[in-house]
């Protein structure tokens, strides 16, 4: 196993990295998956037979699917690079004691949340006039990652659940960290971050009640009627809340197939999934490759949006985009893959495992996350972090 100081420091300089550059990202991950591989090569080899190893090469081999029509672009070695996050940070948990990820891993993942939470909160307070003022339109605050408040959401939903999941907090101060990451959340304003946390709040509540052997209703009523009045009051109390809900519900109201506003944020989203559709309705028996997405799509865009023109280079769902670049049976592939875990950890009651694969799942109907670096790092640590420390793992490498 690696030395106890030298995966602490790994972390740290990876937690650092996330927020502020991929290029050391990219560093610090591969370095640390070759120092794991040969680790597990001299300790304990059977854990490169493991499932949960096996499942993060299967990517790897999907990604062929849509890299065979174009072998040297250079869009399918971008991809793959990706999808190789995937066996590598599941080396880099393999070769950490369980101990390790225990008791030190998960209080630097939250003490790199509190820190990271400063940032927008200090420039909300810096200058509250005008910060208030764009807030109160429902404009989300600055975040880390490049300013990409959804990736940083799925981070502090990350977060959130190790908060639930975790045995090191005591019940009082998992209750207290609890609430205050919940009202961080809601604060920086961003819808994608609202669904999963609640989505999460909701699934845990849900299996712990089918779990409970005296499945108490009340304790449920009760919970789900403390749940919807502490939303209710939290709606009334950010402005931006009410803002950003009312300009979705209008916005939704103004579009019109066939019409394209750029203007629009959730109007673009779905103006170019509808030309993806259009696209794989008319070629369902052909798959673009990874290479020819973009030009693909930005031509079904000014086919189905006369005279109008998109530099996006992929939908904005994660299927429609396997869909173009592997294929139907690439996509329906990559579907058993993403959701391959639930049968696992429903065996194990691992709820953690089930939670963070529907919120990831649920993440990617409106974005593709898994097409981004940050995107497979926040999908594969928190999920393998939350194999390790499942006190029905077996071991350290299960």
């Amino acid at each position: 196993m690696l030395k106890k100081n030298l995966s602490v420091y790994l972390l740290i300089i990876l937690l650092g990295a996330l927020f502020w550059s991929r290029a050391i990202l990219s560093i610090t991950v591969a370095v640390w998956a070759v120092i794991s591989f040969f680790q597990i090569i001299k300790e304990n080899k059977s854990a490169l037979k493991s499932g949960m190893f096996i499942w993060s090469l299967i990517p790897l081999s999907l990604w062929l699917l849509g890299a065979w029509q174009e072998p040297m672009g250079k869009l399918n070695f971008d991809y793959f690079l990706t999808l190789t996050g995937y066996p590598a940070i599941i080396l880099i948990v393999f070769a950490t004691p369980k101990e390790i990820i225990e008791n030190k891993w998960i209080k630097i993942w939250l003490w790199a949340t509190a820190l990271a939470l400063t940032y927008p909160l200090f420039w909300y307070l810096k200058d509250f006039t005008a910060a208030h003022k764009s807030y109160g339109t429902g404009q989300s605050l600055p975040t880390f990652m490049d300013t990409d408040h959804v990736r940083f959401s799925i981070f502090l939903c990350a977060s959130f659940l190790f908060i639930l999941c975790s045995n090191i907090i005591q019940k009082k101060l998992k209750i207290i960290f609890g609430v205050l990451l919940f009202i961080f959340i809601l604060f920086l304003s961003v819808r994608t971050g609202w669904v999963l946390l609640l989505s999460i709040i909701f699934l845990y509540v849900l299996l712990n009640f089918i779990k409970s052997k005296q499945n108490n209703i009340s304790q449920l009523l009760k919970g789900s009627i403390i749940l919807i009045a502490s939303i209710t009051i939290l709606y009334f109390a950010f402005p931006n809340m009410q803002q950003k809900i009312a300009y979705s519900i209008w916005e939704y109201q103004q579009y019109q197939p066939g019409n394209y506003n750029p203007n629009f944020s959730d109007g673009t989203r779905r103006s170019i999934n509808d030309a993806a559709w259009k696209w794989i309705q008319t070629n369902t028996s052909t798959n673009t490759g990874w290479q020819s997405v973009p030009a693909t799509l930005q031509s079904a865009f000014s086919k189905y949006f006369i005279h109008q023109t998109t530099e996006f280079g992929w939908p904005f769902n994660q299927w429609l985009y396997w869909w173009m670049g592997s294929g139907w049976w690439g996509m329906l592939l990559f579907s058993i893959w993403l959701f391959y875990p639930l049968a696992k950890a429903f065996q194990q009651n691992n709820f953690g495992i089930i939670c963070w694969t529907l919120a990831i799942a649920l993440s990617c109907i409106v974005e593709t996350t898994l097409n981004y670096q940050y995107g497979v790092l926040l999908h594969v640590l928190p999920l393998a972090i939350l194999w390790k420390i499942s006190p029905t793992s077996g071991s350290d490498n299960s």
